[in-house]
């Protein structure tokens, strides 16, 4: 019989894991309610921050809950070969570039500035974005980083 139980993952694997991943599910709040959405993202090792690329399109709600959210969580999850694997960020947001300094670094004609792009950010589509949409570069300051992997006891 097999049961199945959780592995803390050290700094090293939890690096690989996230490697070898672009999208996770990045969660805000404001006034008590919960907003979570799928993004692309880039991990940085050293400094251990998240990047990402979010969209905003005119009246968004994801602008409203970034701005508002004190610590937002980031998860990134998978059912590997070896089990189900998952790392949790908790941190602070920030604007890199804000949707205001955005319009400035864009080439004419372009929706992403070069700061964006050399970040290696996958974009995350769930639709198509309205042309008024800007991309904002946003960073995730990381306060905890954890991750499990699921293992399995053969008796």
């Amino acid at each position: 019989m097999a049961d199945a139980t959780a592995t803390t993952l050290g700094d090293a694997q939890i690096e690989t894991f996230l490697g070898a991943h672009s999208v996770g599910t990045l969660s805000l709040a404001k006034d008590g309610d919960s907003y979570a959405i799928p993004v692309g993202y880039t991990f940085d090792p050293e400094s251990r921050e998240f990047y990402f690329r979010l969209g905003y399109a005119p009246g968004s709600r994801k602008r409203e809950f970034v701005e508002a959210t004190n610590s937002a969580t980031f998860v990134v999850a998978d059912d590997t070969d070896e089990g189900w694997h998952s790392v949790v960020a908790e941190g602070y947001l920030e604007h890199v570039n804000t949707v205001e300094d955005l319009a400035q670094h864009r080439l004419p004609g372009e929706s992403t500035s070069a700061a964006d792009r050399e970040q290696d950010i996958p974009f995350y589509h769930v639709f198509d974005a309205p042309e008024e949409s800007l991309f904002a570069l946003v960073r995730l300051d990381v306060t905890n980083l954890s991750g499990v992997a699921e293992t399995t006891d053969r008796e």
